[in-house]
């Protein structure tokens, strides 16, 4: 055997894209099929969503626009442009209060790579919600750190403030570095959304915690899809300018989520401190980690990106098809929530996204028995999650029923 002994544990077990590939095959085959796996945005024909705001910037773009490198790090328009749709109209006041950097990355994905390589020891424990995209968890295997969960909501469906907090004291006794993940709004894979005051207490840990060195990990892949208001989120983001000096807040942004570029693996990750040093040491090691690691991000989706976000033309007609994308994807949520309550099928606390959960003492033995049905979904350790933007209204109907017959 030639790999090295560090590698021989690993094994992907549950590998999404590879079911989704099935699940493609056996609907070509029968159209009755339900293909719940993957979080891409699809019409109800079944045909791959395609921003015509994204389509019109790609037709502006020049050569060298499309396929010249860039600097490992991305261009400053592009870092300007994820910042922009970040923190929106609140940027300018986030600037005034702190420092700021951002960088691009090959997709969430690669965001979350530099921060578990650049910001965790090996051995140190990172904290994630118990219910979350588990590939956070190959992370730990890969780099060599551990986990702990906290629970995502109380009883009442409510963010559990109050259970991180505890799982902080239990922590800051063996580590004074404590890395907590929150993935929000539309939580993958429940579709949970915090609130405002969620929000302030988060922030408050740190402050309630001087000797204890904290980090921010915010995974945002799917803000855009919170339609309530694009405001309201981007000024809960804003929030982080107040934190104190024991604190980063690091942004994990994808381009492949927000603007429907799956395959060009295009993100970002953003950095966010009251002091400058820390936000060049960001700068510094994460400049050489990604040369490292894949010497730099696609041309094109950072071209797109930046056409898009920073002319008004283009921004305008998105934000317009982001409310039509935003409806469709509620439609699902309702006609699915109505057929659960009417079979009395279980969901998890959903709110806004792409996914729902339904909880399950054995998810993994549930996903199997229903590809007998022509349904494919995905397990995590505790929930069957369905994957809403890739159905159909009349499939997200169907669905409830069929997963209560195995349950």
């Amino acid at each position: 055997m030639f790999i090295s002994k560090s590698a021989e544990h690993k094994e992907l077990k549950n590998n999404i894209l590879a079911l989704a590939s099935e699940a493609n095959k056996a609907k070509k085959k029968d159209s009755s099929v339900i293909n719940a796996t993957t979080g891409m945005l699809k019409n109800e024909d079944g045909s791959l969503y395609e921003f015509e705001s994204v389509k019109s910037a790609i037709k502006d773009l020049n050569v060298s626009e499309k396929f010249a490198y860039v600097n490992s790090t991305g261009t400053p328009k592009y870092a300007e442009a994820v910042l922009l749709s970040i923190f929106g109209k609140y940027l300018e006041e986030v600037k005034k209060e702190c420092y700021i950097d951002c960088l691009a990355t090959p997709g969430g994905s690669g965001a979350l790579n530099l921060t578990f390589t650049n910001y965790v020891e090996r051995g140190e424990t990172v904290l994630l919600p118990n219910h979350m995209w588990e590939n956070y968890l190959s992370y730990g295997v890969e780099m060599g750190f551990n986990s702990a969960t906290y629970s995502l909501f109380d009883e009442n469906g409510n963010f559990d403030i109050e259970d991180l907090k505890h799982k902080v004291i239990n922590l800051k006794h063996t580590q004074n570095k404590i890395l907590i993940l929150i993935n929000d709004p539309c939580e993958n894979p429940t579709g949970f959304c915090m609130k405002e005051k969620d929000y302030d207490a988060l922030i408050n840990i740190a402050r309630d915690n001087p000797n204890t060195n904290f980090i921010y990990l915010m995974d945002v892949a799917y803000f855009d899809f919170y339609n309530v208001d694009s405001n309201i989120i981007k000024k809960r983001y804003a929030k982080f300018k107040d934190i104190p000096n024991n604190a980063l807040a690091l942004f994990v942004f994808s381009g492949s989520k927000s603007f429907g570029l799956y395959g060009l693996r295009i993100g970002a990750l953003c950095a966010l401190s009251k002091d400058e040093e820390e936000i060049k040491d960001f700068k510094r090691v994460s400049s050489f980690s990604c040369r490292a690691k894949w010497s730099s991000s696609s041309t094109l989706g950072m071209s797109i990106i930046e056409k898009l976000v920073l002319n008004e033309e283009y921004i305008s007609s998105y934000e317009e098809e982001i409310k039509t994308v935003c409806a469709m994807l509620e439609e699902r949520s309702i006609a699915f929530l109505k057929a659960a309550k009417e079979v009395g099928l279980e969901t998890l606390p959903y709110e806004k996204g792409f996914f729902i959960c339904v909880p399950s003492k054995d998810p993994e033995r549930l996903m199997n028995e229903l590809q007998k049905d022509g349904v494919y979904a995905i397990s995590t350790h505790s929930a069957l999650r369905i994957a809403l933007c890739a159905i159909n209204k009349s499939e997200a109907s169907r669905l409830p029923k069929l997963i209560k017959n195995h349950i």
